[in-house]
């Protein structure tokens, strides 16, 4: 009996050590520009570009007057602290109420919301934060913001998120 009840413990604390090991994290670079990353990507959720028109890659000029001036210093110290081998993405966004593909004479949502993201790119451009570390790229309707329909007009927006290049 004593045999048993000292195997049963000698495999747990194995079973333990085995799988606690897999959970001991160390610091490296990696870990930095993760903790950069998931920080900058925090601050960056707080400012979205809405008010873009149904069917439209127009940055209305209100909108983005109001947006770059409190956004732009913010983006302009992430994009400084931005880690090697990360950029930032303009990422277009559509409601749903078209179809993602071009169909007949509708363009879709991926070219919809690829065009608002070239034009918020463009617009960060003309602040004076032209730079190889922003990119663009649109989703479509396929990210929808939470909390809303998927034919609102909230969802026809510009987020930002820092990425692998």
């Amino acid at each position: 009996m004593k045999k048993a009840i000292l195997l049963i413990g000698v495999i747990v604390t194995a079973v333990s050590i085995i799988a606690c090991g897999d959970q001991v994290k160390t610091t490296d670079v990696g870990d930095a520009a993760g903790a950069v990353v998931a920080a900058s990507n925090k601050q960056l959720a707080k400012y979205p570009i809405g008010g873009f028109a149904y069917k439209s890659s127009t940055v209305e000029p209100l909108n983005w007057s109001k947006w770059a001036k409190v956004a732009t210093p913010i983006v302009s110290e992430i994009l400084n602290k931005l880690p090697e081998g990360y950029v930032m993405e303009c990422r277009g966004h559509a409601d749903s109420r078209g179809p993602e593909e071009p169909e007949g004479n509708k363009p879709g949502n991926l070219k919809i919301s690829r065009d608002r993201a070239k034009a918020v790119f463009n617009a960060l451009a003309a602040e004076g934060l032209k730079t190889s570390k922003i990119t663009y790229r649109g989703v479509g309707s396929s990210e929808p913001l939470a909390g809303y329909a998927s034919t609102a007009a909230q969802q026809r927006r510009v987020t930002f998120v820092i990425v692998p290049k």
